[in-house]
């Protein structure tokens, strides 16, 4: 009885062994070798090169592994169009490599010719269907960029064609360097205003995709944006049913832009995009939810605790304003807002912080740092809380702060590049903690 039972088990182990090993093989299958390599077998196939550019720290890279580069379909057509190839591309020997293929943000996702020119460069997490509609474009089973800017210049009041045009045009322009890059950014740029123009004079703009077309290629032009938001707002009612509450956000993002270059410059007409809080955007900021404060008060405490530090340097102002500001927002605070709080008072103020600016700076530091989850974020507080201590002449508290900012740098995994500048910026400041003791 005993033996049976073992040997159902073994059968079992190996059943699932076997079936995990059938399912791995229906995803995309990745070349094991270098980029050198991988290139190489790409020119002996006659196909293009994929590279997934990936960090080891990414969360979006690890997802799109494991629920999408795993699928049936996705692995079907690029184990067929594709040699396919994964790329650490923060290890040293790849950093050169990632700079060529402008990759800054991770994953992105690259497809190159056998010759290494890019074909197709796209950043950030991509659906199934989207990473199988690039794959289709780079190999000419959909039409590319170019075929379709010269099937618009033969019937340019094709509103369908451009916004097939402007869908791609992110993606495409990532692939152009020099003066063909200039070049085609000056097209889109007129072509985006144009088609802007006419689909709001007809109210066609209010769908999914020409949402996206907003969001990826709209911000360059303050007035366009302007322009943008306050149609958005007009039709806000639509644009949320059509695609939900980021409608809302845009506005509340790009008018909170406003209001934070203008309390930059010490310029008091942020005051006029305040105002529009509680009365224009009103309907836009009531998707925020807050337990103890409205975000017209939140708004007024912030952005005016801003201005005064920003035109005045009123550090007990700005103290004032944002610790009610904070008090606000209660339990809702997070450590970014602790954190912002204490930066900004660095970034605007500086050499001018008296010792209790930086008992308080302190203070808000303390609060941001045990639940900053963001590594980077997270060495940063520890830093500005050293600094503090150190202009304070408590060099032991500023030893201890930049030991923890060092060792939270150790584990910053394959960004070595970062990494290293960081150790040797920590470094330095503990040395100088030693020639001030002395």
């Amino acid at each position: 009885m005993r033996i049976t039972k073992f040997a159902t088990l073994l059968v079992i182990a190996v059943l699932a062994c076997f079936t995990a090993s059938a399912q791995e093989a229906t995803g995309i299958r990745f070349f094991k070798g270098t980029f050198a390599e991988a290139l190489a077998e790409a020119q002996r196939q006659g196909k293009p090169l994929f590279v997934d550019f990936y960090a080891t720290w990414c969360v979006p890279c690890k997802k799109m592994e494991k629920t999408i580069f795993t699928q049936p379909a996705v692995g079907a057509f690029f184990n067929e169009k594709f040699v396919n190839l994964q790329m650490d591309a923060e290890k040293p020997e790849n950093v050169e490599l990632a700079k060529k293929y402008k990759v800054e943000a991770f994953p992105t996702l690259g497809i190159i010719a056998p010759d290494g020119k890019a074909i197709q460069i796209n950043v950030g997490f991509m659906k199934a269907e989207e990473l199988i509609e690039m794959g289709k474009t780079a190999v000419g089973e959909v039409k590319g960029f170019e075929e379709l800017y010269k099937e618009h210049r033969a019937a340019p009041a094709d509103l369908g064609l451009q916004q097939e045009l402007l869908t791609l045009a992110p993606r495409f322009l990532t692939t152009q360097d020099g003066m063909d890059a200039e070049k085609w950014v000056v097209r889109v740029r007129k072509l985006y205003k144009e088609y802007l123009s006419k689909k709001m004079a007809d109210n066609s703009l209010i769908n999914k995709k020409d949402y996206l077309i907003i969001s990826n290629l709209g911000g360059d032009d303050p007035d366009e944006v302007a322009r943008v938001v306050e149609y958005i707002n007009a039709h806000l009612d639509a644009w949320i049913a059509a695609v939900g509450e980021p409608a809302a956000y845009y506005i509340i993002e790009k008018n909170d832009e406003r209001m934070l270059d203008l309390v930059k410059k010490g310029d008091d007409s942020y005051k006029t995009y305040l105002e529009k809080i509680r009365t224009d955007y009103k309907k836009a900021y009531d998707v925020i939810k807050f337990k103890k404060v409205t975000p017209y008060q939140k708004s007024v405490d912030y952005y005016g605790a801003l201005y005064a530090i920003y035109k005045n340097k009123d550090v007990p102002r700005y103290i004032q304003l944002m610790t009610s500001y904070l008090n606000g927002l209660g339990e809702d605070a997070n450590a970014a807002d602790y954190g912002i709080a204490a930066q900004s008072l660095y970034n605007a103020a500086g050499n001018k912080l008296t010792a209790a600016d930086h008992k308080q700076a302190i203070a808000w530091l303390q609060k941001a740092i045990p639940s900053e989850s963001t590594l980077m974020n997270k060495i940063n507080f520890l830093v500005m809380a050293g600094d503090s201590y150190k202009e304070l002449k408590d060099y032991k508290q500023a030893r201890e702060y930049y030991n923890q900012a060092y060792g939270e740098s150790l584990l910053m995994g394959s960004a070595e590049q970062a990494q290293q500048m960081i150790q040797a910026s920590v470094i330095y400041k503990l040395s100088t903690l030693e020639l001030l003791e002395k």
